[in-house]
């Protein structure tokens, strides 16, 4: 009997998907388990396993299509069976609320395209690189229609794949937007569709910000002593051991939250979860828009062992590799903007999370030293953003009062007593 491969969820956010690339044409064989689609969700784009073994019947939704999820998206079964019949089996369990509206737009395609218009994509065509540049099919029509050399284009799907959303940056905007319009007093425009991830983040930052009554606590923390100590220790350790100044912030801020669990926690509808171990979520900025990968048991590791994971999970982010449990289960989150000069902000709290860190640049600061006499500090500002249904002021300057003191005096994060 053909099964019926639907458009999975691949992430908690996910509320729709986009085919990126297929993997296999119609008429091929597929086996259950290994990769058959590559799926753009709203996190990255991702590699999806054939659901059983057969003949690739039909494809429902084409490269670049967007449906629901749970819509059907493909058929596969036995050579020569009959796919249609498959799809109405499948809707009528579904009880008629399955729908596959990309069927008939694919079978509409072929009607739009007049022998002119196959002329002239067939005259295009000469701009089109060599094939052995890996891109998806929809990439290299794109490419071909508005003359980019796919050779000049560093693709960010799996494996280096150039996918569509390359060539709507190396063009400077979608490949689906419509040309620059007038609008208003002689400004102009130029529609930009939202991606998957875009539409996500607008979606969680305002449910954010309009659920999650939000106030902010800044403190100042002098960072001479930390950052001389870490100049000297990082000068004797091997390359793979290095670790940065971010990497000492997650360290010493996992260590604050076990001291102030309140901190550690979300609020849930009939109750507030504390939770028990530390999954740091480290804010990533790609292209197009912010990830937010998690450091799982930050609190257990090392900071070493934070250096390495954090690098690697940066690593994936941007090559678009990221796997749900890689960002997914995050209790509290650090931004930091301080590498790009940025010496103070206030940060949006990560649902369903109670608090996040926004940290600074550390900047030579006029300070009265402890003698008395006026000197320069190197000081760091970091801004807490509480969420007020979970955590009290009070609470959260004590968490701020603890985490001063940790990275003034980086011994006192040891004994956590």
């Amino acid at each position: 009997m053909a099964t019926v491969m639907e458009m999975p969820k691949l992430s908690d956010t996910m509320s729709e998907g986009s085919v990126a690339h297929w993997l296999k044409k119609e008429g091929e064989k597929v086996s259950a388990g290994l990769p058959v689609i590559e799926i753009d969700t709203d996190k990255a784009t991702m590699e999806y396993e054939c659901p059983a073994s057969g003949i690739l019947l039909k494809i429902l939704v084409g490269d670049g299509q967007k449906c629901p999820l749970q819509a059907p998206i493909a058929v596969i079964g036995k050579e020569g069976e009959n796919w249609e019949e498959a799809l109405e089996k499948y809707k009528a369990k579904k009880g008629g609320a399955a729908s596959a509206p990309h069927a008939e737009a694919k079978k509409e395609a072929p009607a739009k395209s007049s022998s002119a218009n196959v002329t002239a994509s067939s005259a295009k065509t000469t701009t089109v690189p060599d094939a052995a540049v890996k891109a998806s099919p929809l990439a290299k029509k794109i490419a071909a229609d508005k003359g980019i050399n796919l050779s000049s284009i560093q693709g960010s799907g799996p494996n280096g794949r150039i996918v569509q959303r390359d060539l709507d940056q190396a063009s400077g905007g979608a490949s689906s937007a419509s040309p620059a319009i007038a609008f208003g007093s002689g400004a102009e425009v130029e529609k930009i569709p939202h991606t998957n991830m875009r539409k996500t983040i607008a979606r969680r930052l305002a449910e954010s910000v309009n659920t999650a009554p939000h106030f902010f606590l800044t403190v100042s923390i002098n960072m001479t002593n930390l950052l001389n100590w870490r100049k000297e220790v990082v000068a004797k350790l091997p390359e793979n051991e290095k670790f940065s100044v971010n990497d000492l912030v997650i360290f010493l801020t996992s260590r604050a939250l076990k001291r102030h669990p309140a901190l550690n926690s979300s609020w849930q509808d009939e109750y507030v979860a504390q939770y028990r171990d530390v999954h740091m979520s480290v804010a990533v900025a790609l292209p197009n828009g912010l990830m937010t990968p998690v450091v799982r048991h930050a609190d257990k590791l090392t900071v070493v062992q934070i250096s390495q994971e954090t690098k690697r999970l940066v690593k994936i982010a941007k090559e678009g590799k990221l796997q749900p449990n890689d960002y997914a289960g995050g209790t509290f989150s650090v931004s930091n903007l301080g590498m790009a000069g940025i010496e103070s902000f206030t940060a949006i709290i990560n649902p369903p999370q109670a608090a996040i860190l926004a940290v600074g640049a550390t900047v030579p600061t006029p300070a009265i030293l402890p003698n008395g006499t006026v000197g320069v500090e190197q000081r760091m500002k970091v801004t807490l953003s509480c969420d007020h249904r979970v955590v009290d002021g009070a609470v959260g300057a004590e968490f701020l009062k603890t985490l001063k003191q940790f990275f003034e005096d980086p011994v006192s994060a040891l004994f956590l007593g």
